[in-house]
């Protein structure tokens, strides 16, 4: 399955937001059953050594060290509701992440929605897994259009040079124990690799992949794994014979001594090609420091929005590390 949990350049702002959060909500949910002390007519959440601590003040303190947390994540999601598009492709997208996720944490840990949304909650301050999700697409979507706006900034030929980048395919023939195949397995391979030098041919290789291929996540696409470059977490013989080969031609069968024989095609080396997937976003997102932050920064002074209050400007930019001088 393909990972969409990346990083997130915002996560260590709002990552305690919801320790807070619990707070608020134990004594929103208790206060009307404890014992009611009041001084000066404000009520005493609790007292030390004779000195008494009001709600007010409890919710003071808890602002000063949370309040600002959330609000920046009010702003974050604001931005990206406010410059992406909500489309049946996109909701399609979310609805399926969140799928495969759930049901890959149920069915390989024991653990379903219910866990995800903890960690949603209590590790990066969204009201729920699904609503993580949501956002974490949509900000994808967005990096896409503004990296896609500019192109010329970011795919140029020292990028290209860099990191070798292209869309890949392949076939997999699984062996349990590629050091030492059943007969079975053996009779697979053999079959596999006698159709392709009889039957097909690069053209056909999306065929060949859907019929041949072992990888139950790439078969159904004709083998289709993406974007793929020097950043890309392959094994070794996968990755060098990838990036080995030029658009439209096919490798030798790869041993690998984990999986099995591999064959792998380059569909494309053009940018257009690989535009949108997210590990291009996430290759130029780690090439260009503070690139998303300040993607985000441009999109919400396109949407207009404004403060009412400079003290909370001041912290939001500080935060996206956005020079207030160079706006």
């Amino acid at each position: 399955m393909k990972e969409f949990l990346k990083q997130n350049w915002f996560v260590a702002v709002i990552a305690v937001f919801f320790i807070g959060i619990s707070i608020f909500y134990v004594y929103d949910q208790n206060k009307d059953n404890l014992p009611n002390k009041v001084v000066d007519g404000k009520d005493v959440v609790f007292s030390v050594d004779d000195t008494n601590f009001t709600a007010d003040q409890l919710y003071d303190e808890l602002y000063k060290s949370y309040g600002k947390s959330e609000l920046f994540l009010k702003f974050y999601m604001g931005v990206i509701d406010a410059n992406v598009e909500e489309t049946q492709e996109l909701t399609d997208q979310i609805n399926s992440a969140i799928s495969q996720t759930v049901s890959y944490y149920t069915n390989y840990y024991g653990y379903g929605l219910e866990y995800l949304n903890q960690l949603a909650r209590y590790y990066y301050g969204y009201p729920d897994f699904p609503t993580y999700v949501e956002y974490q697409i949509k900000a994808e979507t967005l990096y896409s259009k503004y990296i896609g706006e500019h192109a010329q900034d970011y795919v140029t030929e020292e990028f290209i040079a860099k990191h070798n980048p292209r869309v890949i395919s392949y076939c997999l023939i699984k062996l349990d124990d590629p050091s030492n195949p059943t007969a079975e397995e053996t009779d697979r391979l053999n079959a596999a690799q006698k159709a392709w030098s009889e039957e097909y041919s690069a053209e056909t290789f999306a065929d060949f992949a859907k019929k041949y291929s072992e990888d139950a996540s790439t078969a159904g696409s004709g083998g289709k794994l993406g974007y793929v470059d020097d950043n890309s977490r392959l094994v070794d013989a996968f990755l060098k014979a990838a990036l080995s080969l030029e658009a439209g031609q096919v490798s030798e069968w790869i041993f690998d001594e984990n999986y099995g024989y591999f064959l792998i095609k380059c569909d494309s080396k053009n940018y257009e090609d690989y535009a949108t997937d997210a590990n291009f976003l996430s290759t130029v997102l780690s090439d260009n420091a503070n690139l998303a932050n300040e993607i985000v920064w441009t999109y919400a002074q396109n949407a207009n929005i404004t403060f009412t209050d400079e003290a909370v400007r001041d912290y939001i930019m500080q935060q996206l590390n956005v020079d207030k001088d160079g706006e």
